[in-house]
């Protein structure tokens, strides 16, 4: 079956000779997306839904209502411009509000969505998404869910998610559904007309991308009640905290739960110093993965052309609770950033790790855990990382990154993020 210009979906069939019957029946007639042109490796064959039969229904579904939902977020739009782009006034959460998605110029998806107080969750009148040729197969759906999922935790509802108008239901959108089975998350069978509460957790935990280390430890801490999913998830889907930031604050911090609430008051000044030197490293971590994983290569070469496109290595991370240290491996080749020119000792060499302590007020300790894993790692780069106006304090013998920000920037950013969730469920 044809889902765009040059893809088709298909389903898996296997000779009986070649595996055994559980095995036929695991794998025989899940979907999966076949590019036509060459792609990636990875984005072949990529998993559309688990059961042939059940795509089936939900494309055809999707189609038949596509056009009535496009013609309702037209009209919603139109609406929306008179009542408040038209007079420059921004809407309450329970005001009805169009959503357009879009990629490349290329709209993947548009809903209609807002603050329903009858039951204290979120209303969908109208959602359609398609497949294009240049995402991930049902990016659209992931894309969208995530968005309702994040206005229903910042919109302070149960996370409960209904669709259709307020007089009438409709069924959860067939290929939300169609998604979420392929994420191994089941939504609409506790209740057809909407999503509950516990599966939109579920859902929430499937629409976020996390490496496999924050995977693990959120996991940890949702399973011992430290945060719950949807506060986790909203924190990484709405950029308050990066994976490798809310990686680092999981790993090293007992006041998991404080911070992720937006922290505890200035009176409590003990407690309130050791989450903001939390939030300190954090950031100074977030900071240094970022810009090694945007390098840019151009800039040092002899040419007028600068470019930036494709400039960009995900850097993989690995955190060690105990000593509360960042272990990046990362593609980047030659002198560090944030290093002074001179300094031989933060050159990284080609599949050379970097060992990063990051700390906004050193101590002579950290200055001793920086020897020690040199000792202990020598074939890799080891530095202490701190701001702008600490580096008085490091002595000549320890190899330095200097994070650009001054102590009391880094503070305000941490203020802002820790006050946006503070009111993130207003």
């Amino acid at each position: 079956m044809r889902i765009d210009e040059s893809s088709v979906a298909c389903a898996v069939g296997l000779y009986v000779d070649e595996v055994d019957a559980d095995e036929k029946a695991e794998y025989a007639l899940k979907v999966v997306r076949w590019h036509i042109g060459r792609v990636p490796q990875q984005y072949q064959g990529e998993l559309l839904d688990v059961d042939a039969f059940l795509f089936l229904e939900s494309a055809y579904k999707a189609i038949a209502k596509r056009e009535d939902n496009i013609s309702s977020v037209m009209k919603l739009a139109e609406k929306y411009h008179v009542d408040f782009i038209a007079n420059g006034t921004r809407p309450k959460s329970t005001d009805m509000r169009p959503v357009q998605l879009a990629s490349q110029n290329v709209i993947i998806g548009l809903a209609s969505l807002c603050q329903d107080q009858f039951f204290d969750g979120l209303r969908v009148p109208a959602y359609t998404t398609c497949q294009v040729p240049h995402l991930a197969a049902n990016e659209g759906d992931r894309a969208l869910a995530a968005l309702l999922l994040c206005d229903a935790f910042q919109n302070g509802g149960t996370m409960e998610v209904r669709f259709g108008p307020h007089y009438k239901e409709a069924q959860v959108p067939p290929s939300l559904m169609s998604y979420a089975r392929s994420q191994g998350v089941e939504i609409g069978y506790e209740d057809e007309f909407a999503i509950t509460p516990r599966e939109s957790r579920q859902l929430f935990l499937a629409v976020t991308p996390m490496p496999e280390d924050l995977e693990g430890r959120a996991m940890e801490a949702i399973d011992c009640g430290v945060i719950s999913p949807e506060r986790l998830c909203y924190s990484l889907m709405s950029g308050i905290w990066s994976a490798v930031e809310l990686d680092y604050i999981l790993a090293t911090s007992s006041r998991v739960t404080s911070i992720m609430k937006g922290g505890c008051g200035t009176e409590n000044r003990r407690a309130r110093l050791a989450e903001i030197e939390i939030c300190r490293s954090a950031i100074m971590s977030g900071m240094l993965v970022k810009r090694l994983d945007n390098s840019d290569l151009a800039a040092g070469a002899d040419t007028n052309v600068r470019v930036f496109e494709d400039g960009t290595d995900r850097s993989g991370w690995s955190i060690s609770e105990d000593d509360g240290v960042i272990a990046i491996a990362t593609s980047w080749v030659g002198r560090l950033p944030w290093t002074n020119p001179v300094d031989d000792r933060v050159i990284l060499k080609a599949d050379q790790g970097l060992i990063v302590v990051p700390r906004s007020l050193p101590t002579v300790a950290d200055f001793a855990l920086v020897s020690r894993l040199k000792s202990e790692y020598n074939s890799m780069v080891v530095a202490i990382l701190t701001p702008s106006d600490m580096t008085s304090l490091v002595p000549a013998e320890t190899p330095l990154l200097t994070c650009p920000l001054r102590m009391g920037e880094i503070d305000q950013d941490a203020e802002r993020r820790l006050s946006s969730l503070r009111v993130g469920r207003s």
